[in-house]
């Protein structure tokens, strides 16, 4: 008898065996995206600067915040944290997304929270010409 031959091929099995699909690489060059809550007044800053400088890119502006505070903040007070319906989106790359990480562990926080804590004293800074609390 040896092998039969269907007129429909969906009855005859496949010779094709089936193999694990290759793993997808990820680009190199991958940004993170962080959500970070802010208030609605900051919100409305953030639109009106991104708009007049950034032409129009929020993201932009809260990336470049949040930049400075991460290179030119060496010490970030405890702000208090609560998830608000508007969020302003950075994009980092890998190892500014690692060094978030390690001020999360320092402070035992999220990622999306020590982002915040960073964003909210850099925010700070830009809006009242490069004073915060405690500096006064």
């Amino acid at each position: 008898m040896g092998k039969e031959i269907h007129l429909n091929p969906v009855l005859s099995t496949s010779k094709k065996r089936h193999e694990e699909p290759q793993k997808r690489k990820v680009r190199s060059d991958k940004l993170h995206d962080i959500k970070i809550p802010v208030t609605e007044s900051m919100d409305s800053v953030l639109r009106r600067e991104s708009r007049r400088f950034w032409n129009g890119s929020k993201t932009a502006l809260g990336t470049e915040i949040l930049m400075f505070g991460l290179n030119q903040i060496f010490v970030y007070p405890d702000v208090t944290y609560k998830d608000l319906p508007y969020t302003v989106h950075c994009k980092v790359d890998h190892e500014t997304y690692q060094k978030i990480g390690e001020y999360a562990d320092n402070w035992k926080y999220s990622v999306r929270k020590a982002a915040h804590r960073i964003f909210i004293e850099a925010y700070k800074k830009k809006q009242f010409g490069g004073l915060a609390d405690g500096e006064i």
